[in-house]
């Protein structure tokens, strides 16, 4: 028996039939796969896009007015992909937020100590002590190595001002990194 649209969203808006609901976003599940291709949401799967589209669909059906000629699919389409897009904006925004909260480390340098070991910095402290040590455990060497890994200097006058081969200096390089990594963690 093949009921009509109007039929389903009837039956949504009654009983919140959930049988009615389905077949509602099976008959829009190309719309849905359409937006699914054009929008990433981060974390978002197919069962997750899905899961959006039954509750705004839902929605949809509770608020539907089909009397003013409007046609359903019509406003379900554009109803969901203006909550995806809300979805990617408030992603985009979480992504910006610690940009936004951001100071330059200069800032810090400059002004008073006190202001500079508060409470929402004492990471940046630790990691700033953390890294005193580490230079401090460089040879010369692995120091020469940082500098070209820092980009201030060239490969080949790292070599030429340590001495050493292109493998040993490929060596130090590598040192180098594991020594970040062991005080980073």
């Amino acid at each position: 028996m093949n009921i009509s649209e109007t039929d389903l969203i009837s039956m949504v808006k009654r009983g919140n039939d959930s049988d009615s609901l389905q077949k509602l976003i099976k008959r829009y599940r190309p719309m849905i796969e359409n937006l699914f291709q054009q929008y990433y949401i981060h974390g978002y799967d197919r069962n997750d896009w899905y899961q959006e589209a039954f509750i705004v669909c839902h929605e949809t059906c509770m608020i539907f007015n089909g009397s003013n000629g409007s046609q359903f699919g019509s406003f379900f389409k554009m109803r969901f992909k203006n909550h995806i897009i809300d979805i990617v904006r408030r992603e985009n925004a979480d992504k910006r937020q610690a940009n936004q909260n951001a100071n330059s480390f200069e800032i810090y340098l400059v002004e008073d100590n006190q202001s500079f070991i508060s409470n929402q910095h004492t990471k940046m402290v630790d990691l700033v002590n953390c890294l005193e040590g580490y230079f401090n455990d460089l040879s010369h060497r692995e120091a020469l190595a940082l500098q070209f890994l820092l980009g201030k200097i060239e490969f080949e006058d790292a070599c030429l001002s340590a001495q050493c081969s292109k493998e040993q200096m490929i060596r130090a390089t590598s040192r180098c990194k594991t020594k970040i990594k062991s005080q980073l963690h």
